[in-house]
């Protein structure tokens, strides 16, 4: 080597600070990295050629194994098949490359695969979940989705019909080694039989989403799992007589959300404190839930949202009388339901949120009457409004409120507020009602529910021109004591 390449040797020498730091050091900094990056840094040197195995996250998709962030735009049309076979061959055998690397290193506490992956490559995801199982592996994210297919244009036939995987539920244990899987969520596969007894029981939470999943495995599942705190099912349709129940099971939160082979489903949940459904309306049956103080019901079938839109309120005052916190959906329904004029009461309820979809302009507003009659506790209450942007009817509508004083809504907060003119109605009216009331937010902005997005336009000249005459108005009218928020 020359004087000038010792010279330049030497000043990159001086140059690197790394090459002072011991390895476990330099195994902390690059698994702050993207894992892409940190595989990266093997090039640098010999010395660096494994430190990148000590990444403790893995996460494999499109973007990260092939550099693909369309795939459907890089498909050929002449032969999409063949290049998605060719796509998910290629990627199969990137991530085993990467994983027999990554099997010399130490633990592994995230592992997830998001990519269409079938039952043609089950030895390769079980080789791969075994490993991060043998690491120690905390949390499992396998997203085996359709919708990550390659060619989502693709008309299958039954010779060449995408077979979905099925999770090994045995590979999360052996002989010797206790369980250390704490968070799995599995979506697009079946669920195997859980072998024995001590399979999964480290598992804090479970998320399934499209997972071929039957009644009696699913009791299994709560039976072992003696600390999940979370349950998620969606679009699980093996599910029919769903019964949530175990010895000593503690689970806290649970969402059953487009499970429509559902008929009844029986809960058992002494520590239950969350309960979410989004779905048609089977039968319900809650057991044992005394703290059971927050529910969610989103009735999205056009048969059922009448029926479980008046299931929610008549039936909760005495199904679940301990309930806090109530979030409901109505669609297509509320101007429409035949209320009981005297009907039960929510006697410990604070929070309501209701999402009316649509508020139309011929709304003649009944429902609210019954809601302020029915929640007397009640000390914050949320609208969640869908206006259309379009008149229905030209003519004034007769709104024959009866007076319905409230001494407990502090707080009152409405959303997608557009100032038409059965939105000013209603708000004029709970300002007459609303005795204790401390804080209002009108909201023009976008909302998000759980099954429905809206925006409003604000920025257009009418609307902005119309709400500010309604600021107008509010600040007139408004009590001392009352603080206005504009969202």
């Amino acid at each position: 080597m020359g004087r000038r390449g010792r010279k330049a040797a030497k000043l990159v020498r001086r140059e690197d600070k790394f090459h002072v730091l011991p390895d476990d050091m330099l195994s902390r900094i690059v698994s702050l990295l993207p894992l892409k990056e940190a595989v990266r840094t093997s090039i640098l040197s010999k010395r660096w050629r494994s430190i990148w195995t000590s990444h403790s996250e893995l996460r494999f998709d499109a973007a990260s194994v092939l550099g693909i962030n369309n795939c459907p735009a890089l498909m050929s049309e002449d032969q999409p098949e063949s290049n998605s076979q060719m796509l998910s061959s290629k990627f199969v055998e990137r991530v085993d490359q990467f994983m027999s690397y990554r099997c010399q290193g130490l633990n592994i506490n995230y592992f997830s695969v998001h990519f269409p992956l079938g039952k043609e490559f089950t030895s390769h995801i079980d080789q791969w979940i075994s490993c991060a199982v043998m690491k120690g592996v905390e949390n499992i994210d396998l997203d085996l989705s359709e919708e990550f297919r390659l060619d989502p244009k693709r008309e299958y036939t039954s010779s060449t019909e995408f077979q979905i995987y099925e999770f090994p539920c045995w590979l999360s244990s052996g002989p010797g080694r206790s369980c250390t899987l704490k968070h799995l969520r599995l979506a697009s596969c079946h669920l195997s039989a859980l072998p024995k007894p001590e399979t999964l029981t480290s598992l804090i939470t479970v998320d399934l989403h499209s997972v071929s999943i039957s009644d009696q495995q699913l009791q299994d599942l709560l039976s072992t799992s003696c600390h999940l705190e979370q349950l998620s099912l969606y679009a699980c349709n093996g599910l029919v007589n769903l019964k949530i129940s175990a010895p000593n099971l503690q689970l806290k939160f649970l969402s059953i959300k487009h499970c429509f082979r559902l008929e009844t489903i029986e809960i058992h949940g002494a520590e239950l404190v969350t309960f979410e459904y989004g779905g048609h309306l089977p039968s319900f049956s809650f057991k044992n839930t005394p703290k059971l103080a927050k529910a969610s019901l989103d009735f999205v079938t056009r048969i059922s949202r009448m029926e479980g839109v008046m299931y929610a309120l008549t039936r909760f005052p005495s199904d679940l009388p301990q309930l806090e916190t109530l979030n409901l959906m109505s669609v297509l329904t509320l101007k429409n339901l035949q209320l009981p004029e005297n009907g039960p009461i929510f006697t410990n309820i604070k929070q309501f949120e209701l999402t009316v979809f649509p508020f139309d302009d011929d709304d003649n507003l009944s429902w609210i009457g019954y809601i302020l009659k029915a929640f007397p506790l009640l000390q914050k209450l949320e609208l969640n409004l869908y206006t259309p942007s379009f008149a229905k009817v030209q003519k004034e509508i007769e709104r024959s409120l009866p007076e319905c004083p409230h001494k407990h809504i502090s707080k009152l907060q409405i959303n997608g507020f557009y100032g038409n003119e059965q939105e000013v109605h209603l708000l004029r009216y709970l300002l007459h009602n609303l005795l204790a009331l401390e804080l209002l937010v009108v909201a023009p902005i976008k909302k998000e529910g759980r099954s429905i997005t809206w925006v409003s336009k604000p920025e257009r000249p009418w609307c902005k021109a119309r709400l500010d005459r309604v600021y107008e108005w509010l600040l007139a009218v408004l009590p001392r004591r009352v603080r206005l928020e504009i969202w």
